[in-house]
């Protein structure tokens, strides 16, 4: 499972898969800063019994603010699913928007908080994972034309 992450400096940053590095960004950054770090994972992860991630690519747009990190997901990902008419198996390409908040400084969570770990890392893998779960139809068709089984 390769991870490359790239900050606005251009330096490519090996860093843990799913994971952030947002030290420098915390340290240098003043209220209303921003920063650009582009993700790219090739996997293999079941998303449910019919449903293979692939890959997924994009950007996280991080903007420090008062006591939290808002970070804006716009990522493309391609998934192996089964058609639900002909049954065949076929890569379906997905493209999403959608934000989350980590909050700066807690170690223990409340409910559903996304936390800035003490090494200075956000975890960005589960959010993504969670909503590319939530994007693949009920009945995914491989095109709308599909007559079905033959």
């Amino acid at each position: 499972m390769d991870s490359r992450l790239r900050g606005n400096d251009t330096r490519n940053m090996k860093q843990e898969p799913y994971k952030l590095d947002v030290k420098d960004f915390l340290v240098k950054g003043d209220i209303g800063s921003r920063e650009v770090f582009v993700v790219k994972a090739k996997l293999d992860i079941e998303l449910d019994e019919e449903n293979v991630l692939k890959s997924y690519e994009g950007e996280v747009k991080l903007t420090l603010l008062e006591n939290e990190i808002l970070a804006e997901f716009s990522i493309n990902y391609i998934a192996e699913t089964i058609c639900a008419r002909c049954l065949k198996k076929y890569k379906r390409e997905g493209r999403l928007s959608f934000d989350r908040e980590y909050v700066i400084g807690r170690r223990v969570a409340e409910g559903d908080e996304l936390l800035v770990d003490k090494e200075f890392k956000i975890e960005i893998g589960g959010p993504t994972l969670e909503e590319i779960a939530f994007d693949v139809p009920m009945k995914p068709l491989c095109k709308e034309s599909c007559k079905g089984i033959k």
